[in-house]
């Protein structure tokens, strides 16, 4: 019995000390490795897609970035809606707004919290102001008005 004691017990141990083979040539992987977007280029992509989503009347892509509830202020009509129908909202102000244009002419941060007004051409010219919020290393929109210049 002490035999077969003695004999397990060297098996384990030289199990436990054994390495893993080198991989062969064929497991080395080449794709490139990527990293995570730091905040800046976070910063500079929704900002970069609100340029674009307004230019181009892009409710939807504007509405992925809202917050559960938006202070929406559109032509005076103002007050706290859900993500759908603020989304709706916008949709309706682009269909009867048909923009040409659309500048950042000014932006701030202050901790997680940041805005920009930007100037909206369509029939008329739009001043739009937007404030975020930083969720999750995310842009979260939580208000938003477009008001006749």
């Amino acid at each position: 019995m002490k035999n077969y004691l003695v004999l397990i017990a060297v098996f384990v141990g030289t199990v436990g000390f054994a390495q893993p083979s080198e991989p062969e040539f064929s497991e080395v992987s080449t794709e490139p490795t990527h990293r995570a977007a730091t905040s800046l280029q976070q910063q500079q992509s929704f900002e970069s897609a609100m340029v674009s989503a307004f230019k181009t009347g892009n409710a939807e892509k504007i509405a992925r970035y809202f917050s559960d509830n938006v202070d929406l202020s559109i032509d005076e009509k103002e007050d706290l809606y859900s993500k759908s129908q603020a989304e709706q909202i916008l949709k309706n102000f682009f269909k009867a707004h048909k923009p040409s244009d659309f500048k950042i002419i000014h932006k701030g941060k202050s901790g997680q919290s940041e805005y920009f007004i930007g100037e909206l051409t369509s029939d008329k010219v739009y001043k739009v102001t937007l404030n975020s919020k930083s969720v999750g290393g995310v842009n979260r929109i939580t208000s938003l008005t477009i008001a006749p210049d």
